[in-house]
């Protein structure tokens, strides 16, 4: 410790001040050298060139036509096949190559309200928060302290005392006070790489939940998919249970005539009117699953089923996605959960090298200057300056084994990440391959339902032209009824299973995502940060707040924090669902953060608000609408917003560049 009343004055005194400066430059310099690359413990697994499954394109006939009608002979028209994207792709808006709208609008309303995915969000602002809290704890804090002491004649501090205040005895002085003002740095020199790993464990932990939001963002894809599938395969089904009922009501109706000539039995006659009862018991379940199916949907889009409305198509409404022939495995490693679970285990390195490093010895280097004197009138006089500087290094001898046990814990942690990691990739090749034969069995196994539909279908035919002359039995009639109707639900369920295999397919290939970059761990990081999903369409109007202050208006805000790649998914909903209420607005995105060291720019999130509405009443009804399908929004005014999207624009060219945040363009 070296401390000085006035030695700034002397030239002595600088020297040892530059001294100390000099120490703590060379430590800081130190640090870089000691820091341990991250990465270096990641698995090298063995990926195969290409799936053992062959991916899907030669069988797509198998549900090239609609479902046999039950009076038609002839197949609907064929279900368009989109064309296939190169092996080394997978669509980002993947569920647009099923060329439903309904589907599309679906999808953009969930990415738009869906709460997983503002969780999500919030978790990475959170995480973001704390990894500047790591990164400032790498620089010095600096303090200003300001003291008002009492000391007794033994040099003990009696208090605090207020300022003017004098304490005697018998008029001797029993007590002395001093004033002291000055500025006080303190700083963990980070000689030994604790405060970077520190840092850089929380900056993998904010790039873990990046990756965690993409994997809810490709789930909730996936599940509001696989829902609307199901949903229009119910309707299909319905469709053929009711027609059934009508065919067999009419076949019940010429048995009771045939009944009454003699012709056919009281036990034919109830036994078709026992078929027709089974087939009507058959539709409070299939109405039953479709309402469950639409309950699915209408959670995963944040609102309840009495206010979403779909349509009654059914499968031939959706097109064959194109896959390509050799998808290479190593798209694999973009899908986010894969990532998310190597940013882990980076940070669990990272924590063993904090662990490593807090078993030596921490410097500590607290430097102060100011003023300090006896009078408050003399405090800030020349000859009343001091300085400081506290050079601490601590040596731990004894501490019953926590720090050497903090140690085996990180490693033991780090090991586990790793085998986490493994298992990660293991499943995601998993998905992948059981996805790719799913696919192709489905088309097989598709094909041969729908042969069996068709000659199931032509038995029936036959035996009801041959039992009106009495050429069969009623059983074998029956029988025939009953197969035909059997194989025609199994096939409708086996277009559903396709279908479902597709978007299986696409979320087991990370479809939605293109990674093209690396997230900052250094030169040994294997990490890709996300390309944001292009969530916007062309000609979205967006407002970037340029001549705000010079009008007053009226705007919606719109609830919670809306991703950067959930903008085009919101304003195409409000388009959609309010198409009347949303003539003439623009979509006013305001910055409320971002990740630093993201290049792409992509990994930004924003309060969104509607614009302009001239009243309050207006804009009020607006709201209303909102609120009415459990969407939180306010009123507020153009006088109490803030500056929007970041940096703000000075020129024309400036100001174009917001609207690519709405268009989700890089």
């Amino acid at each position: 410790m070296h401390d000085s009343g006035n030695s700034l004055l002397d030239p002595c005194g600088r020297v040892r001040l530059l001294r100390h400066c000099g120490y703590a430059l060379v430590a800081t310099l130190l640090c870089g050298c000691l820091s341990k690359p991250y990465g270096s413990d990641l698995p090298v697994l063995q990926l195969p060139a290409q799936y053992q499954n062959a991916a899907p394109g030669e069988a797509t006939a198998a549900v090239s036509g609609a479902s046999p009608a039950v009076e038609s002979q002839d197949p609907a028209t064929s279900s368009p096949i989109a064309a296939p994207p190169t092996a080394d792709e997978t669509p980002v808006d993947w569920w647009r190559d099923f060329g439903n709208r309904e589907l599309q609008a679906l999808v953009d309303r969930g990415l738009a309200n869906n709460p997983d995915v503002r969780i999500a969000l919030n978790r990475i602002v959170q995480a973001k928060a704390r990894a500047d809290q790591a990164n400032g704890a790498r620089y010095p804090a600096l303090a200003a302290p300001l003291t008002i002491a009492e000391q007794a004649p033994g040099g003990t501090t009696v208090g605090t005392a207020p300022a003017g205040s004098v304490s005697s005895a018998g008029g001797r002085n029993t007590s002395q006070r001093t004033f002291q003002a000055s500025i006080r740095a303190d700083w963990r020199l980070d000689i030994w790489g604790e405060q970077s790993a520190l840092a850089d464990s929380a900056n993998f932990q904010l790039w873990r939940a990046v990756y965690e939001r993409e994997n809810v963002q490709r789930n909730l894809a996936g599940s509001l998919a696989a829902s609307y599938v199901e949903f229009l395969s119910l309707n299909d089904r319905l469709r053929i249970a009711m027609e059934t009922e009508d065919v067999l009501s009419a076949t019940l109706a010429s048995i009771e005539k045939r009944v009454k000539v003699g012709d056919a039995t009281l036990s034919e006659l109830e036994q078709q009117r026992a078929a027709i009862f089974a087939v009507r018991a058959s539709i409070p379940t299939l109405e039953q699953q479709r309402f469950d199916a639409l309950a699915a949907i209408a959670f995963l889009v944040a609102t309840v089923p009495g206010n979403l409305t779909l349509s009654d198509d059914g499968l031939d409404s959706l097109a064959i996605p194109g896959v390509a022939a050799g998808v290479p495995s190593s798209l694999l490693l973009r899908r986010p959960d894969v990532r998310a679970a190597e940013a882990q285990l980076l940070a669990a390195d990272a924590d063993v090298a904090v662990a490593r490093a807090r078993i030596l010895p921490p410097m500590d280097l607290s430097a102060q200057i100011g003023y300090s004197s006896v009078a408050l009138s003399q405090l800030f006089v020349p000859r009343a300056l001091f300085w400081s500087v506290v050079d601490s290094l601590t040596v731990s001898i004894f501490d019953g084994g926590r720090k050497r046990n903090e140690q085996v814990f990180s490693q033991a942690v780090q090991e586990e990440m790793v085998e986490s990691y493994a298992r990660t990739v293991y499943r995601a090749m998993k998905e992948a391959e059981t996805a790719l034969a799913a696919v192709r069995l489905s088309e097989r196994r598709l094909a041969a339902q729908r042969e069996a539909s068709q000659a199931a279908r032509r038995a029936w035919e036959i035996s009801t032209r041959v039992y009106a002359v009495g050429g069969i039995d009623y059983l074998s009639l029956l029988e025939t009824q009953r197969s035909y109707h059997r194989y025609l639900d199994d096939y409708q369920k086996g277009r559903m299973e396709l279908f479902r295999g597709y978007i299986s397919l696409f979320q087991a290939l990370g479809g939605g995502l293109k990674a093209t970059r690396q997230a900052p761990a250094g030169d040994n990081a294997a990490v890709g940060s996300p390309r944001a999903l292009p969530a916007a369409a062309d000609g979205i109007p967006v407002d970037d707040g340029a001549g705000v202050s010079s009008e007053t208006f009226w705007q919606v805000e719109l609830g919670g924090l809306h991703h950067r790649s959930t903008i085009g998914a919101t304003w195409r909903d409000l388009h959609s669902r309010y198409a009347d209420l949303m003539a003439g607005r623009a979509i006013r995105p305001r910055l409320q953060g971002r990740i630093d060291d993201d290049r792409d720019g992509q990994q930004s999130w924003y309060r969104l608000y509607v614009a302009k509405f001239a009243s309050p009443p207006e804009a009020e009804r607006f709201c209303l609408a909102l609120k009415s399908d459990q969407q939180r929004c306010r009123v507020i005014s153009s006088e109490s917003d803030e500056t929007l999207l970041a940096p703000t624009a000075t020129s024309p060219a400036e100001r174009a560049g917001p609207s690519s945040v709405a268009k989700g363009t890089p």
